[in-house]
């Protein structure tokens, strides 16, 4: 066994061939049925769904937990693609909890259930961008993402609203991060989160209770109201007097799931791979993609959040750039991710479709490294990059 297999097993206690506790087996049914709208005449054993959503099961965005798409293409968003939505914070203020768009919530709905209007149509629009050459006179190439909304169900979106374009994460090895001791840092002052790609979440449960009340309209005593606002009547009028549709029951075994999920070995296997990992060092990958956490987790990653640049940020609607910073996302189980056709969708909004393009999204405090990995020969730059796919 490996060092990470090691420590699944010893934090999790159980290793991916266990049969897993009862309760976990019907957070697994939970994590992987589709919800339903409530219906006294014809009740469903998963009911509550709505009135807005985006998402009809877990697995619709998280597959087995790894993750459901290769990659993106230009057109209607995919349902494990969700727009959050988020109003400046007065005074810039970043002790409070943030509030969504005042006409269409902190999630921007494309489905709603019969009787409820839905909010609209997210379309993403992928303009190619050729860079400069490497050294073996290869040019690189990225796509460049531009979100617009489509049929909008209330009037335009507030031109200060910031638009966050958010891909389902991975969810597994989240029980492992969760057990890493965290403190308060000079990057990261106060109560700090781990979960989420900027870090709002700060447990698995609060993760996700949220997913569940913003994305699937399902309410828990952890989030108790649905994403309605005072512009949208007929998802208030459903919505009021509703009792919560998760119990804690369900949502302690829908936890426990997710807890449990192991990383998943990748397919590849290179014979450079050596060379590329001490170049993932000499490059200074490492330094924000921590090998090992405290317990020896090998997830790649500090845990911290970093502003990686202006390329990076996000943008209010009306289209204005905005400070951003983003936790460093795990790499264990990265390999497991790039589909047969070579693609997978990373990143925040699933923009790059290799672990090559990402890091050449890579800017602000990582902009070292993406210069040093602009300088790399080819034989030296496929080296970094097969390692990173047995990850």
């Amino acid at each position: 066994m490996s060092s990470r297999t090691i420590s699944t097993c010893a934090l999790l206690l159980t290793c991916s061939h266990v049969v897993l506790a009862a309760d976990s087996e019907s957070g697994s049914t939970i994590f992987h049925t589709r919800w339903f709208a409530t219906n006294e005449a014809q009740p469903q054993a998963f009911s509550g769904l709505g009135p807005l959503f985006n998402a009809v099961s877990c697995a619709a965005c998280h597959g087995t937990g790894g993750g459901s798409i290769s990659s993106i293409e230009s057109g209607t968003v995919p349902t494990a693609l969700v727009v959050q939505l988020e109003s400046p914070q007065p005074d810039g203020n970043t002790d409070s909890q943030p509030q969504g768009d005042p006409v269409y919530g902190r999630v921007f709905s494309a489905a709603a259930l019969s009787g409820v209007t839905a909010e609209g149509t997210v379309l993403v629009q992928y303009t190619q961008m050729i860079g400069h050459y490497y050294p073996d006179g290869i040019r690189w190439r990225l796509r460049i993402p531009e979100y617009r909304f489509a049929n909008l169900a209330h009037g335009p979106i507030a031109s200060t609203t910031i638009i966050k374009p958010r891909l389902a994460p991975p969810l597994f090895g989240t029980g492992l991060l969760e057990s890493v001791v965290l403190g308060s840092t000079d990057s990261n002052p106060g109560p700090v989160g781990r979960f989420g790609w900027q870090m709002n979440a700060v447990s698995i449960r609060d993760q996700s209770a949220k997913a569940l009340a913003l994305e699937m309209g399902i309410t828990s005593i952890e989030y108790s109201h649905d994403d309605c606002t005072a512009f949208e009547a007929d998802c208030e009028r459903i919505s009021a007097g509703t009792q919560l549709e998760i119990t804690k029951e369900r949502l302690d075994a829908l936890v426990q799931y997710v807890h449990s999920l192991p990383i998943p070995k990748s397919p590849h296997r290179y014979t450079d791979a050596a060379l590329g990992s001490s170049l993932f060092d000499s490059i200074e990958c490492q330094a924000c993609h921590r090998r090992s956490l405290s317990g020896g987790i090998e997830a790649y990653t500090d845990l911290q959040l970093h502003d990686l640049g202006p390329d990076m940020a996000d943008a209010n609607a009306a289209g204005h750039k905005l400070p951003s910073r983003w936790r460093t996302a795990p790499l264990w189980g990265l390999g497991s991710r790039i589909g047969s056709d070579g693609e997978a969708a990373l990143l925040h909004d699933g923009r790059a479709r290799s672990p090559e393009e990402a890091i050449l999204w890579h800017g602000g405090e990582a902009a070292h490294s993406r210069v040093g990995f602009l300088g790399l020969g080819p034989r030296s730059r496929q080296a970094l990059l097969h390692f990173l796919e047995t990850l």
